[in-house]
């Protein structure tokens, strides 16, 4: 095979042949594939000279960085492939204030960043030679901020139900009520109590209690839940929250009225209700001396 480091050194024609010699290697080629080669030389050097033209002619000034990458000399197709590939790792979407679960602390707000493409380009390409081009940035703020979580604090509505059971039990109405706390619903966002709590497994802190089944009382994970959901849901009618979801237990239930229940099972029967109010509500709940205990606070 030919390559790049075989240079003319003899040329001898006889026998219809052009031997090229380098020490001890010999390369034989006919006319006709000399002819081909030199062709194929030609062309690789005209691309090569009018590739460098054009790069000087239209490609980015010498020493132009953007973010300390040399765009010298590239052209426009080019620093835009750059700006584009950029834009796609510096992008961040917006992050709204939100509750830290455990503590109840107000998490702040986090403005939302994309890059200006074309801002960006059109800054690159009027560059003069060494300058150092900045990405052009535009800011996305949230659409909420922290004050309307802070100014969420008065108590609209509240409601507590007595409770009794195993162990099992209580530990299973303590871990719904562990996930419920410190919960945020938005104006227009719909609550959903089994989407909160999750799915009523091992895993998650939930065990073999008591249960109400087609009218008859069975054992199974989560057991106790269903006095969580019950309390909370009679909150949400005392706070006149419009309620998106609820059923009935197959029998009365000793925790609260008659008609007053929502009993809840993962996957096929939830509670929901919907903020309809202008700002945010913050559920908060507490289990002691033997009551569980359910606020839903906001603005006055």
């Amino acid at each position: 095979m030919l390559t790049a480091e075989y240079y003319f050194y003899k040329k001898i024609k006889g026998g219809g042949y052009y031997f090229f010699k380098r020490g001890l290697h010999v390369i034989k080629l006919d006319s006709r594939t000399l002819f081909l080669l030199s062709i194929f030389i030609s062309l690789t050097l005209i691309t090569t000279w009018m590739d460098r033209i054009e790069r000087n002619l239209l490609g980015i000034p010498e020493g132009v960085m953007l973010e300390n990458i040399e765009m010298e000399r590239l052209l426009p197709q080019e620093v835009r492939g750059v700006v584009e590939e950029i834009a796609i790792r510096y992008q961040k979407t917006p992050v709204e204030p939100r509750l830290d679960k455990e503590t109840g602390a107000i998490i702040p707000e986090e403005p939302g960043v994309s890059i200006d493409v074309e801002g960006t380009i059109a800054q690159i390409q009027a560059a003069a030679p060494g300058q150092e081009i900045k990405l052009v940035t535009i800011s996305f703020e949230p659409h909420h901020n922290s004050r309307e979580i802070a100014d969420a604090q008065q108590i609209i509505a509240e409601f507590h139900t007595w409770f009794q059971g195993s162990a099992a039990r209580c530990q299973n109405i303590f871990a719904a009520l562990r996930s419920l706390n410190n919960t945020l619903l938005w104006p227009g966002e719909v609550f959903s109590f089994n989407e909160v709590t999750g799915p009523k497994t091992p895993e998650r802190g939930y065990f073999p209690a008591p249960i109400i089944l087609n009218g008859a009382y069975e054992v199974d994970y989560g057991g106790g839940v269903c006095q969580v959901a019950s309390t909370l849901y009679n909150a949400a009618l005392l706070a006149k929250l419009p309620i998106i979801e609820r059923h009935p237990h197959s029998k009365p239930v000793h925790y609260v009225p008659v008609g007053k229940d929502a009993t809840v099972n993962y996957g096929y029967l939830d509670m929901k209700f919907k903020n309809n109010r202008n700002g945010p509500l913050i559920i908060k709940t507490a289990l002691q001396n033997g009551r569980i205990y359910v606020e839903l606070r906001g603005e006055r």
